[in-house]
């Protein structure tokens, strides 16, 4: 699967927290994709055939989501909602509490509906680790996923890092419930190196449904500041 959390300006006028943000919205899908070939070389369940299918990132991959967030040196935890829409030709659409991110492919949009502003660049200049559907080819990794446990018709699988071993997104181990009837992943839990946990819970997740293609634009409200990096980068 291809995704992603996205906040504040990208590069070039963004803050720390906006590209932190972007780069977890696309782990979010992206990490789903790796349960895809982790398993495939070990005896694996049979729910995987289906979670290959649902997440090549051939089809659209619509749903939503909670996430809580626990921060390990503040001990407390940080609760948000959300909702995604993934399609082919690096089209998405990205809501997570009051911010929305979008991108038909070839502009990308970011709203901040409490700073009441909008973002709008070329598709070409943001990186392509942040994208969505390019962070799949990224975390086509060779992580090994083990079984851990089943139960309600559901398989836990996970992944903990061992001595060594490094994949460069600073995650140390990595759980995921996957439906076996549908091949649908259910819940995700990640653990950063700082001991961090995001944990993830989708639901309403539906397969090969495209969205409208006006869905992937963005019309910024009446009173909201525009920011259009297009026009500044083509006076440059």
């Amino acid at each position: 699967m291809y995704i992603v959390s996205i906040i504040g300006v990208i590069t070039g006028g963004a803050g720390r927290a906006g590209k932190d943000l972007i780069v977890r919205i696309g782990v979010i899908l992206a990490i789903l994709a790796i349960f895809v070939p982790a398993l495939a070389a070990a005896q694996e369940p049979a729910a995987m055939a289906l979670v290959r299918k649902n997440y090549s990132g051939a089809g659209a991959v619509t749903a939503t989501f909670d996430l809580n967030i626990y921060w390990n040196v503040r001990e407390r935890d940080e609760k948000k909602s959300g909702e995604l829409l993934v399609s082919p030709g690096n089209r998405f659409r990205v809501t997570l509490g009051r911010e929305v991110f979008v991108s038909d492919g070839k502009a990308f949009w970011q709203y901040n509906e409490r700073n009441k502003q909008v973002i709008v660049r070329n598709f070409s200049d943001i990186d392509p680790m942040t994208v969505p559907s390019r962070m799949l080819s990224s975390f086509l990794s060779s992580r090994k996923f083990v079984e851990k446990g089943r139960g309600a018709g559901t398989v836990e699988l996970e992944w903990k890092s061992a001595a060594g071993e490094e994949f460069g997104d600073g995650y140390t181990a990595i759980t995921a419930v996957i439906e076996e009837k549908s091949g649908t992943i259910t819940v995700l839990k990640l653990t950063d190196k700082n001991e961090n946990v995001h944990t993830y819970t989708f639901k309403k997740t539906t397969f090969d449904k495209p969205p409208k293609d006006d869905v992937f634009r963005f019309t910024a409200p009446k009173g909201v500041e525009v920011m259009d990096m297009r026009e500044s980068n083509a006076s440059n």
